[in-house]
């Protein structure tokens, strides 16, 4: 638990944009990232990954906006495709 205390304090402080420089060898980051995406998320963090409410992504599913797997009632999502759906979805906004 010690390490994951570790690494959920550098992303607090840094975000996941790649390694600092003070953050010791043991926490392999991208190794890290590449792990949580290998892992499906449920919808519930599905919808907390992208900025929506669990029902607002039923209905995004529905409509074939976001594709997801089916198993009885549990959505399961792939990360690299909300990854990239969250990442084509970006707006910038000009001041």
């Amino acid at each position: 638990m010690d390490e994951r205390e570790k690494v959920a304090r550098h992303i607090i402080e840094f975000g996941i944009k790649g390694r600092h420089p003070d953050v010791p060898e043991i926490l392999d980051i991208k190794s890290w990232q590449d792990d949580i995406a290998r892992k499906p998320f449920n919808l519930k963090q599905a919808a907390e990954y992208l900025g929506v409410s669990p029902i607002t992504l039923r209905r995004w599913v529905k409509a074939g906006r976001v594709s997801a797997h089916k198993i009885g009632r549990a959505y399961t999502f792939d990360v690299r495709s909300l990854k990239e759906l969250k990442r084509s979805h970006v707006t910038t906004i000009r001041l």
